[in-house]
């Protein structure tokens, strides 16, 4: 299922112009409620949501390229390390931009054995509300998107891989419409 995703959002990228491989993605995290008969919880003390950690890497048009699921107390540079790899193995090499949860020297390097650069850009607050700093707003339009899913706002799968299918099922779904919706346009329907 995540290679059928991925192939998707290579796809995309090519249908809109872009190269195939992005020269920077985009990470961060969001905690999910889950049911007392998921696969695993935690408490994610920052934002009081006892569940699971949803880790993703999109690119910039905010298609996902990878994702890690794990309790809500994870901490966010734990959790993107094993996605590090299989991006390395994607042939991707660049920058990968992150909030201030990614900070430190040892996931820098760790980073840079991959031949990937990370950036933290620190997001702001004005009036109460978040606002991502630059490029950044895409991963969390991605959420928003996924979000629109039912099934994908509290995890009540047994197994890990089982929701992570759901979420590569919702993308498929949401890059699949936007790839019929641009032949159609060029075929002047």
């Amino acid at each position: 299922m995540a290679s059928a995703g991925r192939r998707l959002a290579l796809d995309w990228r090519l249908a809109r112009g872009d190269e195939v491989l992005p020269s920077a993605v985009v990470a961060d995290s969001r905690s999910l409620r889950s049911a007392p008969t998921a696969w695993v919880r935690g408490i994610d003390g920052g934002k009081l949501v006892k569940g699971v950690k949803l880790f993703v890497v999109c690119d910039k048009h905010g298609s996902l390229l990878d994702l890690e699921l794990q309790p809500a107390n994870t901490d966010d540079r734990t959790r993107v390390l094993p996605m590090l790899p299989r991006l390395s193995a994607l042939g991707f090499q660049g920058n990968l931009l992150g909030d201030s949860g990614f900070k430190g020297a040892p996931f820098a390097a760790a980073a840079l054995e991959h031949d990937i650069h990370v950036s933290i850009s620190p997001g702001g607050t004005r009036d109460g509300r978040f606002l991502p700093n630059g490029i950044r707003w895409v991963v969390e339009r991605l959420f928003a998107w996924l979000s629109r899913y039912r099934r994908l706002n509290i995890v009540y799968n047994r197994a890990a891989d089982l929701f992570a299918g759901h979420v590569w099922i919702a993308m498929i779904s949401i890059i699949a419409r936007r790839l019929v919706a641009q032949i159609r346009a060029q075929q002047g329907f």
